[in-house]
């Protein structure tokens, strides 16, 4: 077992006041917890105006998610409010009878059995890292976060507009939505404490035009595709009750959810294996002892159960959302606690899978809790970075499955080791990711 235990924010002696608690959303949304919220079953708080409850035990989750998900289906006005510049109804931010249709498309395409159907899209974008890695010096430093930018719009892309997408139209798409988060996560932090508008300055103008930038790229990307990507069988869907505009508000979120979270859980993967010599080896050992026939398909990630529990156990410890915000839309009862109608009720997966309850060392990065023959298995409602329920991730297990064979294939010809002396920090606004390019050594082995 390793004793390694990454970089995670402060946690604060006691509660933050008001002002203080929006001082630190501001910068990092990871920074307002204070030590108690670990180890807490359930809490409320008010932040100037907004009652808030914090839904912090498996049985809470289950029941907001599952058992009564259809009174907290909504997501917050305020995410949708700024979100909706790029994502329009997409199925991110929609509700009611509106993300029942949409989930209802897109649901086909994207189920577990329907994997395979990616794979040869998969691979070639392995390769090409592959291929590229090979062309560099032993020892030479890469941007590690970008290189797993690189391969995850390469894998999104060609999925959703088909193989024959060019680099440039990919490194556009990339740019533009990188644009564009960064001025919906300033406003949106805005929005979720009250705020006013003008706070965010001339940025909801800025943030139209690169929206606009990006529907317009996605417009153009979406009647170039061939028959086979996933953009032409939506717009195949199109009819008097879905126009064009809305299967192009369901393309871009695809894209922006695969994109960001395979990206940044490869970085953060290759950075804790760096840090575990014990993890490393036997990652290697793993990826050298399989078939090369055995991983060319993405069905074969279930024979890689180390990999996988590297990748799941990365997604422990920094989901991709680590905030799940949804709306109350009558009153509830949890944990004998009043829920008034218009409750803001918030699901923490940074703080279920780091509660002190509910994992053994949570912040010690230990892989072997998720193999098949962990004598612990991690409660289903305490482990949800692809959240659960209804409103769960679509693209979760093609998000897995692509991980583990990228992280198994890659570390078969080479390992990456952190600068001496270099920290690794993060930054998390509405998502989670490393901070800077996250830059290592890249040895050949």
């Amino acid at each position: 077992m390793t004793d390694f235990i990454p970089p995670f924010p402060a946690r604060h002696k006691k509660s933050l006041g008001p002002l203080d608690m929006v001082k630190h959303a501001r910068r990092d949304l990871l920074s307002i917890w204070p030590e108690k919220a670990f180890d807490r079953q359930f809490m409320a708080l008010k932040v100037l105006n907004r009652a808030i409850f914090i839904a912090n035990h498996p049985d809470v989750v289950r029941h907001v998610l599952i058992d009564n998900h259809a009174n907290y289906e909504s997501k917050i006005p305020l995410m949708r409010k700024a979100l909706e510049p790029l994502l329009g109804d997409g199925l991110l931010v929609s509700d009611g009878s509106i993300w029942h249709q949409r989930r209802e498309l897109q649901e086909p395409f994207m189920a577990a059995e329907q994997v395979g159907r990616f794979n040869a899209i998969i691979q070639t974008a392995i390769k090409t890292r592959l291929d590229y890695w090979a062309t560099l010096k032993s020892g030479n430093q890469i941007p590690v976060l970008n290189e797993m930018r690189q391969f995850s719009a390469e894998v999104i892309c060609k999925s959703l507009f088909g193989s024959q997408i060019s680099q440039q139209d990919i490194n556009s798409l990339m740019a533009g939505f990188s644009e564009c988060q960064q001025l919906l996560e300033d406003i949106d932090l805005n929005t979720f404490f009250g705020l006013p508008d003008w706070l965010s300055g001339n940025k909801a103008g800025k943030t139209a035009k690169a929206a606009k930038d990006v529907h317009d790229l996605i417009d153009k990307l979406m009647g170039e595709s061939p028959g086979d990507s996933l953009a032409a069988q939506l717009l195949a869907k199109q009819s008097t009750n879905l126009s064009r505009v809305q299967i192009r508000n369901e393309v871009t979120t695809l894209f922006m959810g695969g994109f960001e979270t395979i990206a940044n859980t490869l970085a953060w993967a290759w950075y804790l294996v760096s840090q575990s010599p014990e993890v490393e080896a036997r990652l290697q050992q793993e990826a050298d002892t399989v078939k090369a026939e055995q991983v060319d398909t993405l069905a074969s990630a279930t024979e890689l159960p180390f990999t996988n529990a590297i990748i799941a156990e990365t997604l422990r410890l920094y989901p991709p959302l680590p905030i799940l915000a949804r709306l109350a839309k009558a009153e509830d009862t949890l944990r004998e606690r009043h829920i008034p109608p218009g409750s803001i009720l918030i699901i923490a997966p940074w703080l279920l899978h780091r509660h002190q309850q509910y994992w053994d060392k949570p912040d010690h990065f230990r892989p072997e809790r998720f193999l098949p023959e962990a004598p612990v298995k991690p409660d289903p409602f305490a482990y949800i970075p692809f959240s659960v329920g209804p409103r769960s991730c679509l693209g979760k297990h093609l998000a897995s499955a692509t991980m583990t064979l990228c992280l198994a294939k890659l570390a078969r010809q080479f390992r990456l080791a952190m600068p001496e002396g270099q920290q690794l920090s993060h930054e998390c606004r509405l998502t989670l990711r490393p901070k800077g390019e996250l830059p290592m050594h890249l040895f050949m082995r």
